[in-house]
């Protein structure tokens, strides 16, 4: 099985419900606070809407599947 990842802040991810890049700000046991990358507020989300950054579209996960 899979280990779970949890962000740590200062990281970048992927936010699944906007598609959009996130720099994760703070981890709480209730969320996790997020802001867009390119700019915009400060939002709080949930572990499970965020995708870890190997992940993300272009990353290395993404990059080795397209080896062929």
């Amino acid at each position: 099985m899979a280990e779970q990842w949890e962000p740590q802040a200062g990281q970048t991810a992927y936010d699944r419900r906007s598609g959009q890049a996130v720099r994760v700000m703070s981890v709480h046991t209730f969320g996790v606070f997020v802001r867009p990358i390119k700019g915009g507020r400060e939002t709080i989300t949930k572990l499970r809407d965020l995708i870890p950054p190997d992940d993300q579209p272009g990353g290395f996960n993404s990059w080795q599947a397209n080896r062929g």
